[in-house]
């Protein structure tokens, strides 16, 4: 049997069922999954192969089974016998699992054995990928190995009706892990239960604690004390981007978001994500500003670990819970590590000494609500990660290497595409470092040896550059092909599909930066059929940081050398800078040409005044969604006709025209911004009418607009088409890896 069905309490489930139904024999785990032998007699047998996928623990799935009838050999009783390792493992690994009810009350109980200890797990919940080193999934192959169990945790782990029993993480305070606070230089400031106070202590002084959770450290503030949260931004150096927001129960976090009733199961699920829900009048007045400034919307989730529900229930109230790291860096998961790269950032440690194998970041997702209802990956983590997305068929050994930003990477095994964990940015040497520390984990945890490496077209990513340094024959593949794989393996799609593949950057094989695309064809080959009016970017790369150059560009190409000045980016940028971008875009000096949506989108929102410097990923765009949704969906569409050379185009000059009129005329930005997405939209949907496609992917990172993404599933929709998006993957390149792999697989 293959699936996640070690880690997750399967074995005494099944204990429990062969007992039940009065049949002798064995379970064990082993290097492909879990192996059972049952003797009785035949309708009980075939009771038990009835019942064991009906009445499996919620945290397995079972991916495949295999069973045959054999001649009895006389089993005495039933029994869990020890753990095979013998051969390449097959085995799905469980994600780290959210703490469960039974725990939390165990937790919260005087009376309990466990009472406030804040590493007490089971087999429905607790670390699992986060801690394991080897597959079969048992204590001396995770980094629990070097805690002895005690008698009493012993006896509940030795017991079949006990629901610890083989929970390998199983500990308590006589024989696990302990807490201690630490000063910045790593002083031993605390112990125990006493350091659990002083770290309540410090967050309502309004200091900054670093606190070591399952898959690395968080920076823990209070969320209500601006000048806390103000101080956490400036050591942090992120000067706009939102964090998130734990709370310590439901109830609480629900005065400060609106959580719609289908939303709940995913805050308390076994995942446990951030989820991005809209603010109450409350949670905009009781949040501090600096939490996550200009945005209607907040980053929230529930306590995830017995540490993080005892911080809470101690502190009453909302904490800021961000990645423990510089912006732009991998979080800080090795004690050593962190303790010199959060010194200066946080007033406290609170650590523990359970060692952390692989860092795990929080997962983040959102929810499209129309025309249905589903949830969409943002980012791909801890709850979610490594399990597998399947193929429809068995994929030869291939590592994927992804892109340059949101970075993942892939390995395939069977019909299975693992993907690791979201890795960030490949710009800093420590997010290289990470990137092939984790390439290199994943390998040896699966025993793995690829036979070909798949990566992106753009010849200068560092992924692409490993990728030649592997020594492996290469799949070179481009940007946005990989993005309409990934949502088609997703989405079980084969065929010929339309891709509309919208994001910030990708390298073309025209050397021009794409990302407005349509895109016609599968994982084996596509032809490109549509895309935007080409412009440019002055600076390249620097246009996307300042985006008032991108506005500029697309003044100069809509209106000629006489466009409007009096509009709100040259109030924030000098004569002379304006002059020198218009010199760039009149040569063509060191202005790539784009057809990227991303970069309309920045253009634009320089355009309303709403973003003229990006200080980070997407925060001018997401200002330009946020204004759409203050003002609302009803409204008419500005004008985006479309004009055909080789490619049909949206012609967003006309846009752009009309835009700008009305701003100077005083139109409220937010009304424009809105009538700027239905433009979008209208002129999508004509390209999708004349191609006559049934079938259209939504992918790429433009898609993480909300806005955007419902109104044109809701046209799709109302066209008897079938719209497409990604739920179990990120719409950014966090799954071009997963696309990277399905290509190479058809080359």
């Amino acid at each position: 049997m293959i699936g996640t069905v070690q880690g997750v309490g399967f074995r005494p489930f099944v204990f429990r069922l062969a007992t039940d139904l009065a049949l002798k024999g064995w379970v064990r785990n082993d290097g492909d999954g879990v192996t059972i032998e049952v003797e009785g007699r035949h309708p009980r047998l075939l009771r038990f192969l009835e019942r064991l996928p009906k009445e499996k623990p919620a945290a397995a799935t079972i991916y495949a089974t295999d069973h045959r009838f054999l001649s009895p050999v006389g089993f005495g009783s039933f029994e869990i016998v020890t753990s095979e390792a013998a051969g390449p493992p097959r085995a799905w690994i469980s994600p780290d699992l959210a703490i469960c009810d039974d725990c939390r009350r165990e937790l919260r109980d005087p009376a309990d054995r466990r009472h406030r200890y804040p590493f007490l797990n089971c087999t429905n919940c607790g670390p699992r990928f986060s801690i394991i080193d080897a597959l079969p999934y048992d204590r001396p192959n995770t980094s629990m190995r070097s805690f002895a169990m005690c008698a009493a945790c012993a006896s509940e782990y030795d017991s079949p009706h006990d629901r610890r029993f083989h929970a390998q993480p199983v500990a308590c305070a006589d024989c696990g892990p302990t807490l201690t606070l630490r000063s910045p230089i790593g002083e031993a400031l605390e112990r125990g239960e006493a350091a659990v106070v002083r770290t309540i202590e410090t967050l309502r002084e309004g200091g900054i604690v670093a606190v070591k959770g399952l898959g690395g450290y968080h920076l823990v503030v209070d969320a209500g004390n601006e000048t806390a949260t103000a101080e956490l931004r400036r050591r942090k150096r992120r000067s706009h981007k939102a964090f998130a927001v734990m709370y310590p129960d439901l109830a609480t976090l629900r005065a400060h978001v609106d959580v719609p009733a289908f939303a709940e199961p995913l805050l308390q699920s076994t995942q446990a994500p951030i989820l991005i829900l809209p603010r109450t009048a409350l949670g905009s007045r009781e949040i501090a500003p600096s939490v996550a400034p200009q945005s209607p919307y907040l980053g929230v989730f529930l306590p995830y670990t017995p540490l993080h529900q005892l911080l809470l229930d101690a502190f009453g109230g909302p904490v800021v819970a961000t990645s423990g790291n510089m912006t732009d860096e991998p979080v800080q998961y090795l004690d050593d590590e962190a303790h010199g790269e959060l010194a200066g950032l946080c007033d406290v440690f609170l650590d523990h000494d359970r060692p952390i194998l692989r860092p795990v970041d929080d997962s983040v997702l959102h929810v499209v609500t129309r025309p249905h209802l589903r949830p969409q990956m943002l980012r791909r983590a801890r709850g979610y990660t490594p399990l597998p997305v399947l193929a429809p068929r068995a994929l030869p050994p291939i590592v994927a290497l992804g892109g340059q930003m949101n970075v993942t990477l892939a390995i395939s095994r069977g019909r299975e595409v693992i993907l690791s964990q979201h890795l960030g940015d490949m710009d800093s040497l420590e997010a290289r470092s990470a990137y092939e520390r984790t390439l290199a984990d994943l390998q040896r945890l699966y025993e793995l040896k690829p036979e070909r490496v798949a990566h992106d077209l753009h010849p200068d990513y560092v992924t692409s550059d490993l990728a030649r340094r592997l020594g492996l024959p290469r799949v070179a593949v481009q940007h946005h092909h990989a993005h309409l794989a990934a949502c088609m393996l997703e989405n079980q799609l084969d065929g010929e599909v339309l891709g509309l593949t919208w994001d910030g950057t990708g390298y073309g094989p025209d050397r021009t930066v794409w990302g407005g695309e349509f895109l016609l064809g599968g994982p084996a080959d596509y032809r490109r059929v549509g895309s935007l009016v080409p412009f440019r970017l002055p600076g390249g790369e620097k246009a996307i940081e300042q985006t008032w150059r991108t506005g500029l560009a697309l003044l100069r190409e809509s209106f000629g050398g006489d466009f409007p000045r009096d509009l709100p980016l040259f109030r924030e940028v000098s004569d002379a800078d304006c002059e020198t971008i218009t010199g760039m875009l009149d040569t063509g000096v060191n202005s790539p040409v784009t057809t990227s949506l991303g970069r309309l989108f920045d253009g634009v929102s320089a355009l309303l005044g709403l973003c003229t410097f990006n200080t980070h990923q997407a925060q001018s765009a997401q200002l330009l969604e946020w204004a759409a949704w203050e003002h609302g969906e009803l409204v008419e569409p500005l004008p985006m006709p479309v004009v055909e050379d080789e490619l049909l185009r949206m012609d967003w000059r006309e846009t752009v025209r009309a835009l700008v009129e009305a701003r100077r005329a005083g139109s409220d930005p937010s009304l424009l911004a809105a009538a700027f997405h239905h433009a979008i939209v209208q002129s999508a949907m004509d390209i999708v009418r004349r191609l006559g496609n049934g079938r259209v992917a939504l992918t790429g990172g433009v898609f993480c607009n909300r806005y955007l993404t419902e109104a044109l599933l809701v046209q799709l929709d109302r066209q008897g088409i079938d719209g497409f998006v990604h739920g179990q993957l990120p719409p950014t390149d966090g799954s071009l890896a997963v696309g990277q792999m399905w290509v190479a697989a058809h080359r």
